[in-house]
């Protein structure tokens, strides 16, 4: 399974885990299917500079997960939710896209398969997601909580 996983597979899977678990799923995108819902930037020039569409929100007792999902480690979209965690950019669009629900804390992280190269790369860049949940072979997940006590 970790390898020639794609995307789409990650997403569903973690997906199903995230309901088994308690989250309950505000929006999920899935490759190329323009089913997500697009995050601007407060200020922007054009209706397409800076869109970001999360793979997967998901709330649960006030705190709020985004994910960026990956067949692979891509370490822009590790620089991308590094941009997410440490800047405001994107308050407005954040705020209406979780009008109704009660947070706290909004956590930015990254979802792929398990395997040792993807485990490498990602564990060294860490310190720019909140957290990174592994797809394992045998269906189980492995988490890197980078701040703890979000999971």
């Amino acid at each position: 399974m970790a390898r020639g996983i794609k995307e789409e597979e990650v997403t569903k899977r973690i997906l199903k885990w995230l309901v088994e678990t308690g989250w309950e799923i505000i929006c999920f995108d899935f490759p190329q299917s323009g089913t997500g819902r697009q995050l601007h930037p407060n200020i922007r020039t054009n209706q397409t500079d800076g869109v970001i569409i999360p793979d997967i929100v998901a709330i649960k007792n006030g705190t709020v997960l985004d994910f960026e999902n990956k067949d692979r480690f891509v370490l822009e979209d590790f620089e991308k939710i590094l941009m997410l965690r440490t800047s405001n950019n994107y308050s407005d669009d954040w705020e209406r896209l979780l009008q109704g629900k009660t947070h706290n804390h909004i956590y930015y992280g990254a979802g792929m398969p398990y395997n040792l190269n993807n485990y490498k790369k990602a564990e060294s860049s860490s310190s720019m997601v909140d957290f990174i949940v592994y797809l394992k072979e045998d269906g189980s997940f492995q988490i890197t909580d980078c701040v703890g006590g979000i999971f």
